[in-house]
């Protein structure tokens, strides 16, 4: 087995290497606006509840107070329809994530598990040359004994 053998499995690894680190991208920016969605609410509830009560005054200000209050309201509907959109998001992001990460790992291990091959097979050529030479030298010292 050479390392030209396994080119091809290199080039899955880049390929599969880009993919996750681009569903890491889109995973980092899904969380991004998940955080985003969720402290629009957040600014909007708050926003709401620190709202002063109508307590004095005439029907034009409780009717200007009570379009704030609408306005607020149909954000905040908004807002929370788009945090959940966003939440759906990233799930979906993380899903993805996560099945590059394994392809990823998957295909990094098989390239390992072959280059261990490959070195275990060095090793035992190696170990079977050097038992060929020790071999040689014990029939020359066998032979030259002989001789004497």
């Amino acid at each position: 087995m050479s390392t030209r053998k396994d080119s091809h499995l290199r080039v899955v690894a880049r390929v599969r290497n880009v993919r996750e680190r681009d569903s890491r991208i889109g995973l980092v920016t899904a969380l991004t606006e998940e955080r985003a969605a969720a402290a629009r609410v957040d600014t909007l509830q708050e926003g709401l509840r620190t709202m002063p009560a109508h307590t004095v005054g005439d029907v034009v200000s409780f009717s200007y107070r009570q379009q704030q209050v609408d306005s607020i309201g149909q954000a905040l509907m908004a807002a929370r329809s788009a945090q959940q959109a966003a939440a759906v998001v990233a799930v979906s992001a993380r899903q993805h994530w996560e099945a590059d990460r394994t392809r990823l790992a998957a295909v990094e291990a098989l390239i390992e598990r072959r280059e261990a091959a490959r070195r275990q097979e060095l090793q035992r050529r190696e170990a079977r040359d050097m038992d060929a030479v020790a071999e040689e030298l014990w029939r020359r010292q066998g032979d030259g004994e002989d001789a004497s």
